[in-house]
């Protein structure tokens, strides 16, 4: 993203925090001094191209992710079973990788194979949260439970365990849809 595509998203998010609405094309030319409004436009539909902005269901610009919190810009995090990268927006001060699930284990979480699960690395988890773990030294994101001393993790099968290796928690679901047009 270039210097000038960052400012006009930060002035996007920050009209949106504080007006809970997308600013025009006319408010954002006049505040970041452009001379026309093709150059705002353009530097959109760069942000649209590149993820950051998306259409909603009204075919309006949204920022993506907004939900998250906006404090030091989008980062660019790695996926460990991939070679491709994702951007977000995400709080600073924290650590985040994603995982592209490999399978349909978690349906009723409404999850789907080659969703990209966004975990923030921590060493805390609850019952019922998804996380990723590294079990016979593989990635593998499983369901966690603690009952009677024993952690139990689950997707397709059951794992009982005294101890656990965890990377971090589920936080987020980014699902990529390919328009077939």
């Amino acid at each position: 993203m270039s210097e000038k595509q960052k400012k006009v998203l930060d002035e996007i998010i920050k009209y949106y925090e504080n007006n809970n609405s997308m600013p025009t094309i006319r408010y954002l030319q006049k505040e970041l001094h452009y001379k026309s409004t093709k150059t705002v436009y353009n530097h959109l539909q760069q942000l649209e191209k590149k993820n950051y902005l998306k259409r909603n269901e009204n075919n309006k610009l949204v920022v993506n992710n907004i939900s998250m919190k906006y404090q030091d810009g989008i980062k660019t995090i790695n996926i460990l079973n991939s070679t491709q990268k994702i951007s977000l927006i995400i709080e600073k001060n924290k650590e985040y990788i994603g995982f592209i699930l490999e399978n349909n284990y978690f349906i009723d979480m409404h999850l789907m194979k080659n969703d990209i699960l966004i975990i923030e690395k921590n060493k805390k988890i609850k019952n019922n949260q998804l996380g990723l773990f590294i079990i016979d030294k593989k990635y593998r994101i499983m369901k966690y439970f603690y009952q009677d001393g024993f952690h139990i993790l689950k997707d397709s099968e059951q794992i009982i365990l005294n101890k656990i290796k965890l990377i971090g928690t589920v936080i987020m679901v980014e699902r990529q849809i390919k328009n077939d047009k």
